[in-house]
């Protein structure tokens, strides 16, 4: 899970403030939903628009705004609302999940990009348990304090802010909150204080993160990129002892070396999946032998 820069592409026309089709939507949708007679979900339509997924397949270079995974290869992808529309699974116990953040349907900024195994529910196994479990995100949407929870367009929606759990990849930088076993896969809490660590854990959870053909792509990766590392750590020990020769080919080492670095690099591209374990892997593996900041 990487930071996704909503501002990359332009908000659709018809999304943005001033849309007749948003307004008169977002006008029927407060109306039906202010007689408690109305239980049926409203049918939402402008954010179906065909320019609405064109623009965040566009913002997530075609990948799961939450697992990174390349999605359009074997699915259209789904428009995900990072608030739910229609209910909040959190409160079915009280009787009251419906509706959810409905005025949110068709808000630019509560859309993302979303594969299906971390959009809707299936049975699935992961990574710490080997039973079936049912994962992904659907109706979820946890808050670290429920009594701050908006559930109207007049409520305190920054109060409810302060309080969310799942990171919001538009948002937050979930890279300073997780953290990658490169050796099995498995991502983890970065830190250890209780809110942000309960921020990654419940993100986790929600998202299926821990899926275990998931966990298996990003544990190849890996290894992919170890190998990568092990070609660079050898031409740089190859160029090492010719400088120490004085040979007359410190050129061409010095030349295969930059191209197995620049190889290595290639991991970073943002259109290569799970960026950010492999920026951690680089990143420390750079630090530690060359001395290089790839975030600088």
């Amino acid at each position: 899970m990487i930071a996704i820069d909503r501002n990359s592409v332009e908000i659709p026309d018809i999304l943005k403030d001033g849309s007749e089709k948003l307004k008169k939507e977002l006008e029927e949708a407060i109306a039906y939903y202010s007689d408690p007679a109305n239980t049926k979900a409203f049918k939402f339509k402008v954010y179906s628009n065909p320019t609405v997924k064109e623009a965040l397949i566009k913002m997530s270079i075609g990948k799961c705004a939450y697992c990174e995974s390349d999605i359009l290869v074997t699915y259209v992808g789904d428009i995900e609302h990072f608030r739910p529309k229609g209910e909040i699974e959190e409160l079915k116990a009280t009787g009251n999940s419906k509706p959810g953040y409905y005025w949110l349907a068709a808000n630019w900024d509560n859309l993302l990009l979303s594969c299906r195994n971390c959009n809707q529910k299936s049975k699935q196994r992961t990574a710490s348990d080997d039973r079936l479990n049912s994962l992904g995100k659907m109706n979820q949407f946890p808050l670290f304090d429920e009594t701050k929870r908006a559930r109207s367009p007049e409520d305190n929606f920054q109060e409810e802010e302060k309080v969310r759990l799942l990171l919001n990849p538009c948002i937050e930088d979930p890279e300073e909150y997780f953290k990658y076993n490169i050796n099995s896969g498995v991502i983890q809490p970065k830190k250890q204080e209780e809110f942000p660590k309960q921020r990654a854990l419940a993100s986790v959870k929600v998202f299926g993160l821990q899926r275990v053909p998931l966990v298996h792509a990003r544990a190849k990766k890996a290894v992919q990129i170890l190998k990568q590392m092990t070609r660079v750590e050898r031409r740089y020990k190859d160029l090492l002892r010719a400088i120490d020769d004085e040979a007359d080919d410190i050129p061409d080492r010095q030349e295969e070396l930059d191209w197995e670095i620049e190889e290595l690099h290639s991991f970073l591209n943002p259109t290569e999946e799970y960026l950010g374990m492999a920026r951690q892997m680089i990143g420390e593996f750079m630090q530690k032998n060359f001395q290089l900041d790839i975030s600088a």
